[in-house]
């Protein structure tokens, strides 16, 4: 019997793979953040994950090791992009007070367009295994220093009127990453209406008011 080599993948047929694979991916981090947020961590089996598309259980595990993997994958979703929110915010160009409103208007939007996974991480924190907890907990902590940096950036130029910037910087990010808990698809107020109204809210906590 003769054997034929293995054909090797040209870089575009791997390239091709590679974004199958993260389209599927993405799918079951949407169907098991949505079941987490619906029924719960414990509540929700990988058997109705797979359901949720047709799938089966070994399909799951192909792309992910575990539940506790899947759940590990969603908490951290949200902050990562809100950090890279961060990082951009920081390095514009313009005013503290244009790259706040870029900060805030960006955070905002990354909350509700991640709405599910945030509200995941927000309830089923205690789940998860220590090394995720202490990463996503020095990603937040990155984010409030950098945040913290751009107020007092803002208060030397002259433009912001903050007597404690840290506690400043926790509200901020509060009632950004919050609007989870209250936003409705569909509701009286668009995502993009939404973030303007923060980003109006947080000017009008922080600008110096002229005398």
């Amino acid at each position: 019997m003769v054997r034929t080599a293995k054909k090797t993948a040209t870089p575009e047929e791997a390239s091709l793979w590679d974004e199958v694979a993260n389209l599927k991916r993405e799918r079951i981090l949407l169907e098991a953040a949505k079941l987490f947020a619906e029924r719960g961590y414990h509540g929700t089996t990988i058997d109705a994950i797979a359901e949720k598309f047709g799938a089966t259980k070994p399909f799951v595990y192909y792309h992910f090791e575990s539940k506790a993997d899947l759940l590990a994958e969603i908490c951290q979703r949200g902050t990562v992009r809100a950090l890279n929110a961060a990082d951009r915010a920081i390095s514009a160009n313009g005013t503290p007070g244009e790259r706040l409103d870029q900060f805030v208007t960006e955070f905002t939007s990354i909350a509700l367009e991640n709405h599910n996974y945030v509200t995941v991480y927000f309830r089923e924190e205690i789940n998860l295994p220590k090394p995720h907890t202490d990463r996503i907990n020095a990603m937040r902590k990155e984010i409030d220093k950098k945040l913290t940096k751009l107020l007092e950036e803002g208060i030397a130029a002259g433009e912001f009127d903050v007597a404690d910037p840290q506690m400043c910087c926790l509200v901020i990010a509060g009632m950004a990453s919050y609007a989870f808990a209250w936003y409705r698809e569909g509701g009286r107020l668009s995502p993009d209406e939404i973030a303007e109204q923060m980003r109006q809210l947080v000017r009008n906590m922080v600008d110096r008011r002229s005398s």
